[in-house]
């Protein structure tokens, strides 16, 4: 169990720590709202983390490697960035810090940002078809119980690199005042809206190169 334990928990917090749409919007979310934004988000990555796991537990590996599903995803969530990032472009300014910014997003959105987000990128569901797969294989897991262990540690991996993320902002919120604050809550929009439309592209040309060698297959001789 502390074998499972510990290697989940190490490979989650070794790739929670590379910077994606995640980082983007818990540093956001937590300039405007406080620490708390961050165990939302968190919660909603952790939500969908649990239906993925409870799927390579059936044998869900196949379905997730597809190039069609991962691009709808990508789409999908990549459109979600979007909007998330045009609406918090227009609010940065509005909100100063240490006061709540229920305006931006509450907690059910938080949680529903989480699972947005976490999916609107192309390489999560990359990352669970090989290399979450290759965990789930190299663990040897098989009862209910080595994958709840799994799940623990993986997510635990994730919310202790993000907790820390979320202290050092709050910490260095209090530096920003006035227009510095409302600058870096429009850089973090900026940079999430820039990753949307990066994933909508990604998913786009994947699409379309599948489709290609699709007919390229059918009408060769």
């Amino acid at each position: 169990m502390f074998k499972i334990f510990g290697l989940a928990f190490m490979l989650a917090l070794t790739g929670a720590i590379a910077p994606g749409p995640v980082l983007v919007l818990v540093i956001g979310q937590v300039l405007a709202q406080g620490i708390w934004a961050a165990v939302y988000i968190m919660l909603g990555h952790a939500l969908l983390e649990s239906l993925l796991i409870l799927g390579l537990a059936r044998g869900m590996k196949n379905i997730l490697g597809t190039l069609r599903v991962r691009s709808v995803l990508g789409i999908i969530g990549g459109g979600v960035l979007i909007w998330m990032g045009w609406d918090l472009f227009w609010q940065g300014g509005e909100v100063a810090p240490g006061r709540s910014a229920t305006t931006l997003m509450s907690p059910l959105k938080l949680v529903m940002a989480g699972i947005g987000v976490s999916l609107s990128n192309p390489y999560f569901t990359g990352w669970w078809a090989t290399v979450g797969t290759g965990q789930v294989a190299a663990l040897r897991l098989s009862s209910a119980k080595d994958y709840a262990v799994f799940f623990v540690g993986h997510e635990l991996g994730d919310m202790a690199w993000y907790l820390f993320v979320a202290v050092v902002v709050t910490v260095g919120s209090t530096w920003l005042l006035g227009g510095a604050y409302a600058i870096v809550l429009r850089i973090s929009a900026v940079i999430i809206l820039i990753l949307g439309v990066g994933f909508i592209i990604i998913a786009l040309k994947e699409l379309m190169k599948g489709i290609r060698n699709k007919v390229a297959t059918e009408v060769a001789p």
